[in-house]
């Protein structure tokens, strides 16, 4: 039984790694906390995702910036490294997504994870 869930979390996490992806190559994913934070500021983010080791400054900051903006935040179940990887880049510990539709979609698969 342990392992089905192993299997269905491996499998979600590769639909969301796939979609991360999808959006970074739309040229619709600001990756870093200052591409974050600018996305935010200029009204340009629909959802930020923060990767699960993030330093408890960068959580706290991020998380106050999306409650004022009022932005969806989801803590995705990856480490930086994994974030990085799925958005193409180095590490990362935040990445901002610019597109409705693509911010429903990654909503969906990451779950309710939402701080």
């Amino acid at each position: 039984m342990n392992t089905e869930k192993s299997t269905a979390k491996a499998a979600d996490t590769a639909r969301l790694a796939s979609m991360i992806g999808l959006c970074r190559r739309a040229n619709r994913l600001g990756c870093g906390t200052e591409a974050v934070y600018g996305a935010l500021k200029t009204g340009r983010a629909h959802l930020v995702l923060l990767a699960s080791d993030a330093s408890e400054r960068t959580r706290r900051q991020t998380a106050n910036k999306c409650t004022f903006y009022k932005i969806p935040l989801v803590a995705l179940p990856v480490t930086k490294e994994e974030l990085g990887r799925m958005s193409g880049g180095g590490e990362t510990s935040a990445c901002a997504v610019t597109d409705p539709n693509f911010a429903q979609a990654i909503s969906a698969l990451a779950g309710t994870q939402e701080i």
